[in-house]
């Protein structure tokens, strides 16, 4: 564990922005922690807060008036999550209200949240999700969840979004805006200039109708260099899942034993569907020498041996984003445990084989972001009482269903699973915060701890065994994958802007979340 010197973080160039800012009233000071500073170190220090900003690192700060005793835990940057869904089946704000708590809870204090199809579930829009002009419509053979992505202008839908969010959301939030067609491509200048969103989110091998041709994704890297934004690409191809699925389908009916989860394992073709259209996304970026490109929930190792050969090879910054779940889950243990509820993801859980090598990527800094990705099981009613058209019973061991809350347990178990491999508190810090605050333009506000950083922190008891419980987790989701597993570090209080906002898992103060733009260049 690297523990840094007071005095050195003082004077080196780390420490020019770490130190004091001009004298002001100090309305909480942090005592006995130990802060946890991304390219830095472990530091003991004193953290004073003023407002909602970090105001002082040192030694012996007094004149607070109030003090927090952290008792030796780790103290963590809030942690910024680059993927984060609500609204995907149930109607959106409710579910931000309730999952933005369970988010809060367990260390993220800022979610880049995704809007696509899940505007068809917002409130004023979800009579509206059978216009044509506005969201794309079923298709013959493709799943509920795919109808109705949105295919209209952000320019006044991100506006409300902001509106309404700021109401309900408990912690701080940004936007992911989805690029499926080419009215949206023409506005990712005005969206990046004038709604402050950093970060276009595109498919290749969704279905034809929201899926970018080459010739599109060539249009949206240019868009994208363009301004400075970051192109953020899902790579995996439904297509080929279909063929793979519908081939395995044809083989249970010599194999009675391909049942249930192995039947999944079977017909999930984790590397090609993955790494098939990732060629052409590397190919293509690596022509138009784009400056910065995220590839989002890499699951396997195929990928991330094909970004290293891109790296390498051609000098191409490409970087991926894996989540927790495929951090800390792998077969065949966890079709053992999950049964059917361990099918409800796409892509699909890997090979032990595949975490090591995602491990491996992170420790060689070709996986740099994590993110949650987590979706809650389409319910029966929306909270008005009228029906969900996309229910189904949600998935238990032996049925299966939608929906899988990879949300509800990822700083947690990334930092358990990383400290068993060997990775140190910081490094984690990096990649839970630093990092997606960066990509998402909006560091050194967010995403470190710093004089003038916004104090958002997480206490973390790092030591002490902690068995997971769905019950303490503020989340509506029908099951939790980690149910009953033993971690070695626990977020026990979160602060959000200089202000507690949860302690042991209870809420304690209901402050609301604000839209978190891209920072001025």
């Amino acid at each position: 564990m690297t523990t840094g010197s007071i005095a050195y973080f003082l004077a080196s160039p780390k420490g020019v922005t770490g130190a004091k800012r001009p004298a002001m009233p100090i309305d909480c000071v942090i005592k006995n922690g130990k802060l946890v500073i991304p390219n830095y170190g472990v530091l003991e220090a004193d953290l004073a807060i003023s407002g909602e900003k970090i105001s002082q690192i040192g030694l012996d700060i007094n004149g607070a008036r109030s003090t927090i005793d952290a008792k030796g835990q780790y103290v963590f940057p809030g942690c910024v999550d680059t993927h984060s869904h609500y609204g995907h089946f149930n109607e959106f704000y409710s579910e931000m209200e309730t999952e933005s708590k369970c988010l809060a809870s367990l260390g993220i204090t800022t979610s880049m949240i995704l809007l696509d199809r899940c505007i068809k579930n917002m409130e004023g829009w979800i009579e509206r999700r059978n216009d044509p002009a506005l969201f794309e419509q079923p298709m013959e053979n493709v799943p509920g969840f795919i109808h109705a992505m949105w295919k209209g202008s952000y320019r006044n839908i991100v506006p409300e979004v902001i509106e309404k969010s700021s109401r309900v959301s408990t912690n701080d939030f940004g936007f992911l805006l989805a690029t499926t067609n080419d009215t949206q491509l023409d506005e990712i200048p005005y969206c990046y200039r004038e709604l402050g969103v950093s970060i276009f989110k595109a498919w290749t091998g969704l279905y034809r109708s929201v899926a970018l041709s080459p010739s599109q994704m060539w249009r949206f890297f240019k868009k994208c260099k363009e301004v400075g934004a970051l192109p953020y690409i899902n790579t995996i191809n439904f297509a080929m899942q279909e063929q793979i699925t519908r081939e395995a389908t044809e083989k249970t009916k010599s194999d009675k034993s391909l049942v249930g989860p192995r039947y999944v394992k079977e017909a999930r073709g984790a590397d090609i569907i993955e790494t098939l259209d990732l060629h052409t996304t590397l190919c293509v970026a690596n022509q138009l020498a784009v400056p910065e490109l995220l590839i989002s929930h890499v699951a396997t190792g195929a990928s991330v041996k094909l970004m290293r050969q891109y790296r390498e090879e051609y000098g191409l910054n490409v970087e991926g984003e894996s989540c927790g779940v495929w951090l800390s889950l792998w077969w065949p243990e966890v079709g053992e445990k999950l049964g059917h509820m361990a099918t409800c993801i796409i892509p699909q859980i890997s090979d032990r084989d595949d975490v090591d090598m995602l491990w491996e990527g992170i420790r060689r800094g070709e996986i740099t972001c994590v993110g949650t990705d987590g979706v809650i099981s389409p319910r029966l009613t929306f909270p008005d009482g009228r029906p969900n058209p996309l229910y189904m019973p949600p998935p238990t061991k032996d049925r299966e269903g939608l929906g899988f809350p990879s949300h509800i347990c990822n700083f947690p178990v990334t930092l358990h699973e990383g400290l068993n491999r060997g990775f140190s508190p910081v490094q984690i810090a990096e990649i839970c915060s630093l990092n997606t605050a960066k990509k998402a333009r909006i560091y050194p506000k967010k995403g470190t701890i710093a004089v003038d950083s916004d104090a958002d922190l997480v206490f973390v008891d790092i030591g002490t065994p902690h068995v997971i419980r769905k019950e303490e987790l503020n989340t509506v989701a029908p099951f939790n994958p980690w149910e009953g597993c033993e971690v070695s570090c626990w977020p026990t209080l979160t602060m959000l802007r200089g202000e507690v906002i949860f302690e042991n898992g209870k809420q304690v103060l209901k402050k609301r979340g604000q839209y978190q733009p891209r920072c001025s260049e």
